[in-house]
């Protein structure tokens, strides 16, 4: 089997991060995220219950300092990694940046392996999209291959 058999099994998977991360960055960014208040409630909701883990806590407390500005991170991150996914555009840096995210979310919202939330799950299947990057099949990257370093397509 060549490398398109193998990364093509990654196409849905795939598409269903990218639309996930859509849906939630326009969901967000319709509910005012931009502004940071909704982002400041969800903190000060997590730190009351002592959910962040400990090695994450002064990040959670810059962004808490900061709402607005981790506010249009968040947002803008979830559609722009998202809209890559969706494309199979520059798949591994979206990867990479999607896992920075999504791994943050997770530590800051003291996910663990057993549900609520779907962060720590997704972040584990962008550090595979980093390593296998599945844009190569149905995707922008196929065109981009041999013109953009390997470690971006």
């Amino acid at each position: 089997m060549g490398e398109r058999v193998s990364l093509g099994v990654l196409f849905p998977l795939r598409v269903l991060c990218g639309l996930i991360l859509v849906l939630e960055g326009w969901g967000k960014l319709q509910s005012g995220w931009l502004h940071g208040t909704a982002l400041l409630g969800m903190l000060d909701g997590w730190i009351a219950d002592g959910k962040p883990y400990h090695f994450f806590l002064p990040m959670v407390l810059s962004a808490r300092a900061h709402p607005k500005i981790f506010g249009a991170l968040v947002t803008s991150g979830e559609l722009v990694i998202g809209a890559s996914m969706l494309l199979g555009l520059l798949t591994r840096v979206g990867a990479f940046l999607g896992a920075v995210m999504l791994y943050s979310i997770a530590f800051a919202s003291g996910q663990g392996l057993a549900p609520p939330g779907n962060a720590l799950l997704m972040a584990a299947i962008f550090t595979i999209f980093i390593l296998a990057p599945p844009g190569r099949v149905l995707g922008l990257d196929a065109a981009l291959r041999g013109r953009l370093p390997g470690w971006m397509v």
